[in-house]
């Protein structure tokens, strides 16, 4: 797989999960948008909300929507919805995820410019409701059919804000091939995970890639932990707990696949959005690896033969196996914008069966909403029923906003330290302690 090809994997076949990578990747450009949105002269206009007299209006024959999808993903949708609305014209722009797309639309909206709709997510939530820059959906119907994380994912000050139809639940890819080989099925506990990479190993297979970050295999260790003895990321950033604390169990348990060298520490710098891993895994030479939904079509394409799946991270005891992931981003309306009436036509539109469907099939997507049941590839079956029943966990929409781009940046480097044996697990938990109060004073 060449290189351009990975990079239009990240971009545009997938663009839209909100992956480690990806939240990483932006962070620096939301932050950059949410200073230009906080220069807004008309940071103080008040909030619209109440849609009785906004319906009763009649919509604008031009809607503009700036997207982030790739346009053939979203074409169709727009197509579909202006033949059931032949008055209303979509007017569709477009810029990837990675690296402009917060940055242009904050452009946009301090210049007076922003669209009717757009894309409302972890990088610019916050700064978007502060400066007043988005429509208050809370009684809209059509809000009702998101999935529980979804709509906590679009809400903020108890409202909602905004319409998320998909989800991501990423966990261990597993050649089901060197399975059998060595006469194993799919761990249910971490214990079992590890005797199997060590059965790999034997047999000269690397048993396992998680990159250089936290992967989708330590986000679902904590996850998993923090379920069975009813933790929550809130005591860690209000001073009731630490990381030193909540994170010494499943980080000693994590770093038993580097410290006891089942895992050879110059996997890290094999880039996990680069066609190589994906080979090595298509061509049987790695035989299991964190990640999510968005690298099986690359899997297939590599090796359309491969017998391979998904399944959840096995937890540290049985029966508590859980995976990571996150809701996709959501769309939402321009609180200043000149089409309200057609702008909530269109989101209502994005809501329903016909839509989701076609959106579905068109993005890759696990669709979550709870009004209709889209396909997906049997490799990621048990993904998506995890994604649509909410049961995931990631760092990256569960600590709080303000510090969540900084601190994943923390997180990431420390995790290469470990990987590559330069701190322990204490260490670790310790420079993530630190680092929280320093981003917090």
């Amino acid at each position: 797989m060449s290189e351009k090809k990975s990079e239009n994997t990240a971009n545009d076949t997938l663009s839209s999960p909100l992956s480690r990578r990806r939240f990483l990747a932006l962070g620096a450009a939301g932050a950059a948008g949410a200073a230009l949105i906080a220069a807004s002269p008309s940071a103080s206009a008040g909030v619209r909300s109440g849609v009785t007299n906004v319906r009763e209006s009649t919509p604008s024959s031009t809607l503009s929507f700036f997207s982030w999808d790739p346009i053939p993903v979203m074409q169709p949708i727009v197509n579909l919805f202006q033949r059931h609305n032949p008055s209303i014209t979509v007017e569709m722009s477009r810029v990837p995820p990675i690296p402009n797309y917060i940055s242009t639309l904050s452009t946009r909206l301090l210049a007076g410019i922003g669209p009717d709709v757009f894309i409302y997510t972890v990088e610019n939530k916050t700064a978007l409701n502060k400066y007043n820059y988005v429509y208050d959906l809370t009684n809209e119907p059509f809000v009702k059919v998101m999935a529980a994380n979804n709509r906590n994912f679009m809400s903020f000050n108890n409202k909602v804000w905004g319409l998320s139809v998909a989800a991501w639940a990423g966990g261990i890819y597993y050649n089901k091939a060197l399975l059998a080989k060595v006469g194993s099925v799919p761990a249910t506990t971490w214990d079992e995970f590890l005797t199997l990479c060590g059965k790999f190993k034997a047999l000269g297979i690397t048993p396992y890639f998680g990159g250089g970050m936290p992967d989708t295999v330590i986000e679902a260790l904590i996850g998993s932990y923090f379920k069975a003895h009813g933790i929550t990321d809130a005591g860690i950033f209000d001073g009731k707990s630490s990381f030193a604390k909540e994170w010494a169990v499943p980080l000693a348990a994590y770093d038993k696949l580097y410290s006891t060298k089942l895992v050879p520490a110059s996997m890290v710098g094999v880039s996990a959005v680069s066609g190589e891993l994906v080979s090595e895994f298509a061509n049987g030479k790695l035989a299991t690896y964190a990640s999510g939904p968005w690298d099986s079509p690359g899997i297939l394409a590599d090796n359309p033969k491969l017998d391979f799946e998904m399944y959840p991270v096995p937890g540290l005891t049985a029966g508590q196996s859980f995976w990571c992931g996150a809701p996709t981003e959501g769309w939402a309306i321009n609180e200043k914008s000149k089409n309200l009436p057609g702008a909530l036509k269109f989101l209502e539109f994005l809501a329903t069966p016909a839509a989701l469907k076609l959106y579905g099939s068109q993005s890759g997507q696990i669709i979550t909403a709870t009004n209709v049941m889209t396909p997906v590839a049997k490799e990621i079956s048990l993904a998506a029923k995890a994604a649509r029943s909410s049961e995931y966990y990631y760092t990256g929409i569960s600590w709080p906003a303000p510090i969540a781009d900084a601190l994943g940046n923390v997180a990431n480097a420390q995790f290469q330290l470990l990987i590559e044996g330069k701190v322990t697990p204490a260490q670790l938990a310790a420079n993530m302690d630190a680092a929280v109060k320093r981003l917090q004073a």
